[in-house]
C-alpha cells in the first residue's frame, strides 16, 4: 500500500503543478491534436545474465507514442524470447523479466512528459539518459538508464521558469532518479535579480544554488522496485553556487560566461570559470578548473550508479589541489554530419597523466538526419580516468555505442547496434550488447 501511495503521490504532485502552471500559459489558437506514432523492432539481441553468460533472444519491440499538444506518452512493450520461446529471465529467478509483478507493468511507461527540456515548464516521469543541473559542476549528464533494460527506473524531472507566471526573476530545475525509491535527488533554484533593469548583460545575469543528495549510496538499483525508501548512514550531499552572464546575444551569435563553486559534504570543494561561444552551427566551450583535495567535478555523472558504493570513499585518493581545464566543441556541418568533442585534464608540467584525476574524453560523430536517403550511422564514446595513452580504448570507465542503419523501404530500416554497457549484477562489470533488428515506423 505504501509503495502505491508513493508513486500515486508523485504523479499527482508533478502533474498538479503542471496543470496549475498551464493556466498561466497563453491560450493556443488551435485546439491541440492527438498524435500517434508506432515503432516496431524485430530482430536479435544479446545480454549477459547473472551467471555472466551471454544469451541471445528473439526480440519483438513495440514502442507506441502518443502526443496531445505539449503532452507525450511513450510505452515500451518489448518481448524477448529465448530458443525455447520463454520470456527473458536474466537473473535466473524463474520469473520473466518485466512481466511478473504489478510494478513491471507500471514500468512499461517509458516516459510521460509535458513540454521539452528548455521550455518554461517541463515535467517528465520515466527514463532519461542525460540530465544536468546548471553548468554541471555538481550533476552532469546523470542517467537512470545505465542498466536499461534489465533495471527500469521511473525518474522525475520538473523544471519551472518564473517567466511562465510573468515573474522572470526566479526558476528551478529538479531531478529524482526513481519515484519508487527516492534516493538520488537534486534541485537547483536560480534568480535573475536585475531583470527589471534595462542595462545589457546585467539585466539577464543569473545566480543559482544547487543541492544534490544520495540518501543511500551503498544501494545499487535492482530489477525489483522499490527499495526501502529510507536514508542510511552512508548518505552523500553536495551543494553549490553559480553565476552566469550573457556577454553577447544576437540572432546567430551568443557568448555566455559563468562561474561555479561546489562542496561535497565531509570532503573537499572545487570551482570553475567557463564560457560558451555559439555561432549558427558551431559551439565552442572552455573551462578553467580549480579543484581541491577530495573533490571531483560532476560527481553525480553518467557512470554514478556503477561507482555509487565506492565513489565517495574514493575521493580520499585525490590528495592534492590541482588546476584543470576542459575544451570542447559541438558542430553540424552543412546538414551532413554532427560532431562533438570534449577533453578535460589537469595542468601538470611533469606528466600529462600524473594528476589526481586522469583525463577524460567525450566524443561522437554521426550523419545528420536526412543526410543520406538510405544510410545513417553514428558512434559515441565516453571514457574517464585515463592513466596512459594505451588506456584510451580499454573497456574500464567507459561507455560506447555504435549504430548503423539502412533504409530498405519508406518506413522500414535494418539496424545494427553494438554498445559497451554495464551489468546490473554484482560486481557491475562492463558487458557488451549486440542487436540486429528490423525497425518499422508508422
Amino acid at each position: 500500500m505504501l509503495k502505491k501511495f508513493i508513486i500515486s503521490l508523485s504523479f499527482i504532485l508533478v502533474f498538479s503543478v503542471i496543470a496549475f502552471a498551464q493556466e498561466n500559459e497563453s491560450t493556443e489558437k488551435e485546439k491541440p491534436k492527438l498524435g500517434f506514432n508506432m515503432n516496431l523492432a524485430i530482430g536479435l539481441s544479446s545480454y549477459e545474465d547473472s551467471n555472466k553468460d551471454q544469451l541471445a533472444f528473439q526480440k519483438f519491440g513495440i514502442f507506441p507514442e502518443f502526443t496531445y499538444g505539449k503532452w507525450g506518452l511513450g510505452l515500451d512493450l518489448t518481448l524477448e524470447l529465448d530458443g525455447d520461446f520463454h520470456l527473458r529471465d536474466l537473473d535466473n529467478d524463474g520469473k520473466p523479466d518485466r512481466w511478473s509483478t504489478f510494478w513491471d507493468y507500471v514500468q512499461r511507461i517509458y516516459y510521460l512528459r509535458y513540454g521539452h527540456k528548455g521550455d518554461p515548464l517541463y515535467g517528465r516521469i520515466g527514463a532519461f539518459s542525460s540530465y544536468t543541473l546548471g553548468h554541471g559542476l555538481v550533476m552532469e549528464r546523470f542517467s537512470n538508464t545505465l542498466f536499461y533494460p534489465q533495471v527500469i527506473q521511473l525518474g522525475l524531472n520538473l523544471d519551472i521558469d518564473g517567466s511562465l507566471f510573468d515573474f522572470p526573476y526566479i526558476g528551478m530545475e529538479s531531478v529524482v532518479d526513481d519515484i519508487l525509491d527516492w534516493d538520488i535527488m537534486g534541485i537547483r533554484v536560480y534568480s535573475r535579480p536585475f531583470q527589471g533593469l534595462t542595462t545589457p548583460i546585467v539585466k539577464d545575469m543569473k545566480v543559482g544554488a544547487t543541492i544534490v543528495t544520495d540518501l543511500d549510496n551503498k544501494e545499487v538499483p535492482t530489477k525489483d522496485p522499490p527499495g526501502d525508501n529510507s536514508a542510511s548512514e552512508s548518505g552523500i550531499t553536495e551543494y553549490g553556487l553559480d553565476i552566469e552572464a550573457p556577454l553577447l546575444e544576437r540572432q546567430d551569435m551568443s557568448v555566455i560566461a559563468y562561474a561555479d563553486w561546489a562542496k561535497i559534504s565531509g570532503k573537499g570543494n572545487g570551482s570553475w570559470i567557463g564560457s560558451t561561444f555559439t555561432y549558427k552551427w558551431i559551439s565552442i566551450l572552455g573551462q578553467l578548473r580549480f579543484l581541491g583535495k577530495q573533490f571531483e567535478p560532476g560527481f553525480f555523472g553518467p557512470l554514478y550508479e556503477v561507482e555509487r558504493s565506492t565513489k565517495y570513499a574514493g575521493l580520499d585518493a585525490i590528495d592534492q589541489f590541482y588546476i584543470g581545464y576542459l575544451i570542447g566543441t559541438q558542430l553540424a556541418l552543412f546538414n551532413f554530419v554532427e560532431f562533438h568533442f570534449f577533453w578535460s585534464d589537469g595542468i601538470n608540467d611533469k606528466d600529462e597523466f600524473d594528476d589526481p584525476v586522469g583525463p577524460r574524453i567525450e566524443t561522437g560523430i554521426g550523419t545528420a538526419e536526412g543526410a543520406f536517403q538510405k544510410f545513417d550511422a553514428s558512434i559515441m564514446y565516453d571514457k574517464k580516468d585515463i592513466d596512459s595513452f594505451s588506456e584510451f580504448f580499454e573497456e574500464g570507465n567507459s561507455l560506447m555505442r555504435f549504430t548503423v542503419g539502412y533504409m530498405v523501404g519508406g518506413a522500414t530500416k535494418i539496424v545494427f547496434i553494438h554498445e559497451r554497457a554495464y551489468s546490473p549484477y554484482p560486481p557491475y562489470s562492463q558487458t557488451k550488447r549486440t542487436m540486429v533488428e528490423t525497425q518499422i515506423s508508422f
